[in-house]
């Protein structure tokens, strides 16, 4: 192979190596060992088992690697779900079995237009529980953020259609929650008197959301501490457990 031919392979390498690297450190490489720690302590399976070994590399040697330009990124299945869909990284994650279910845990890194973001992001610890065929939809606490973001799609001209709970069985929920969903019938049908109760009761400060094959939760905040990955799974297992 010539120079020239040499120079291609090398620019292309890092045409597809370099973002991941660059997200991936980012936040911190104590952050990313961090997740590798967690999961080979648990026995749990890296998403990208090659990266692990790439954290006692040079960046020049991390560019050689074949085996990172095949990253996969957690979050690319989970793209079109709302506040999601600008997400970076996720490269550093790992699954693990939560009763009958695959879960995938990472970190992730979302473009922002909230004016209360410093540096223009925030960062999301999710939960993908693997789970086809639910219906589509949004669920969260009411919030004053939430009231903003309602109003901006409103005039975007993108707002989704919202489902309503009945109120008179269910006062609770309908005061402290909401849902949007393209098919408020099939949504009503899954969010059954016992699935809201638990929720009314869970107090979960995240975002529930559905795509063709995952449920997911997702909160602000950074898995770092063996802690946060605990806690963060064991509400994993709660919704696995009382939703599906």
């Amino acid at each position: 192979m010539n120079n020239f031919s040499l120079l291609i392979a090398f620019v292309f390498a890092a045409s597809v190596v370099l973002p991941i690297l660059f997200r991936l450190f980012r936040s911190g490489p104590r952050e990313a060992r961090a997740v590798v720690e967690y999961a080979q302590k648990r026995g749990y399976t890296l998403v990208n088992p090659g990266l692990a070994q790439a954290l006692d590399k040079s960046y020049l040697e991390m560019l050689k690697d074949p085996a990172l330009r095949n990253s996969e990124q957690a979050s690319s299945d989970i793209s079109d779900i709302e506040k999601l869909h600008d997400g970076t990284g996720g490269w550093m994650a790992f699954t693990c079995n939560v009763g009958s279910r695959e879960v995938t845990i990472f970190n992730l890194s979302v473009s922002s237009r909230r004016t209360d973001s410093q540096g223009g992001g925030i960062r999301y610890k999710v939960a993908k529980i693997k789970a086809p065929g639910l219906p589509r939809f949004t669920l969260g606490r009411n919030s004053a953020l939430h009231k903003f973001e309602n109003v901006v799609e409103e005039i975007a001209g993108v707002s989704k259609a919202a489902v309503q709970v009945d109120a008179r069985q269910f006062p609770d929920f309908a005061a402290h929650f909401w849902v949007k969903g393209a098919d408020p019938v099939a949504v009503n049908a899954f969010l059954s008197g016992d699935k809201i109760q638990f929720l009314e009761t869970a107090k979960l400060e995240g975002t529930l959301a559905t795509n063709a094959n995952y449920l997911v939760y997702f909160e602000d905040g950074v898995l770092r501490t063996e802690q946060d990955f605990d806690s963060f799974i064991a509400r994993a297992e709660k919704l696995r457990a009382k939703l599906l």
